[in-house]
């Protein structure tokens, strides 16, 4: 089994509180995890998590990244494609990442706490909309058909997500209303027929997806980067208007507010600097 690196927010546990570790290494928590549905990944650089079940209990298991195991990501990263036995490198890069990951040792690992709905909870949802559910805070993930118990029968299958569980939810549809619901955007009208709890989302390895059963939701890196533009034409705008601006320290604090966009913050920087509050101006908006 290949291990791949799969990135999620950080939400590292206080110094003192994190509780004991289950597994002594990455690989020994993947050995114990099901073998059909691994729910395993982390941010490179920082943290790597395994997911695993144990009495009906689920448990993530996070190890720290160390820089040998960086030293690997980067190895692997900077691979020229373009070189004729670059999928062989590849491979061997691939493998040296895979085979280090699991030596890392299991720093420590918490259960989830969090109760799934159950089964009357789930029962209720029957008759209710896709639409509905969204409203009450399902999120819809992937949907299909799948064999029902009748061997001509063919079930419309909808992957569900609330709070750390994802659910498996037949909608009351044949094949060709689920079709045209596609076709005609209606797939919110379709109903519930009934719905199953699938287990721990698959995305339980991020921290985001705390154990208590809250989570955060991932920034939108376009809200920021719409921020960003604004602030720029704002600034562009006092400039205009005759007032005195320090563009040095407009962009050192434009950057300490968004340090993941500081190499764009310095390209727009950089721009303002060589065609001047207008000529950037015109840039940004081509209708003037």
């Amino acid at each position: 089994m290949t291990v791949v690196m799969l990135f999620a927010m950080q939400g590292a546990l206080a110094e003192g509180e994190q509780p004991a570790p289950l597994y002594a290494t990455v690989g020994e928590a993947l050995e114990d995890s099901a073998e059909d549905r691994v729910i395993a990944g982390g941010i490179p650089g920082e943290y790597y998590a395994v997911v695993t079940q144990k009495d009906g209990k689920y448990y993530r298991s996070v190890a720290l990244c160390d820089e040998k195991l960086n030293e690997l990501n980067e190895a692997l990263e900077n691979l020229d494609y373009e070189a004729e036995d670059f999928f062989e490198k590849h491979d061997a890069a691939m493998q040296a990442v895979d085979d280090y990951l699991k030596t890392l040792p299991i720093a420590y690992s918490e259960e989830f706490t969090a109760e799934p709905l159950t089964d009357g909870e789930m029962a209720s949802m029957q008759g209710k909309s896709l639409s509905q559910l969204t409203e009450e805070g399902f999120e819809i993930g992937s949907n299909g058909t799948e064999p029902g118990e009748d061997e001509e029968e063919i079930l419309i299958v909808y992957s569900l997500r609330y709070g750390v569980y994802d659910y498996s939810c037949v909608v009351d549809a044949d094949f060709d209303q689920y079709i045209a619901a596609q076709e005609n955007g209606a797939e919110g009208e379709l109903v519930v027929k009934s719905m199953s709890l699938a287990g721990i989302t698959e995305w339980g390895f991020e921290k985001r997806f705390h154990t208590d059963g809250t989570v955060e939701e991932p920034k939108d890196p376009f809200a920021e980067f719409s921020e960003i533009v604004a602030e720029m034409i704002t600034f562009i705008e006092k400039t205009q208007a005759g007032e005195e601006m320090d563009i040095q320290a407009f962009a050192d604090t434009l950057k300490a507010k968004y340090p993941d966009y500081a190499d764009m913050i310095d390209a727009y920087i950089t721009m303002y600097q060589t065609y001047g509050a207008e000529g950037f101006a015109s840039m940004m908006d081509p209708a003037q």
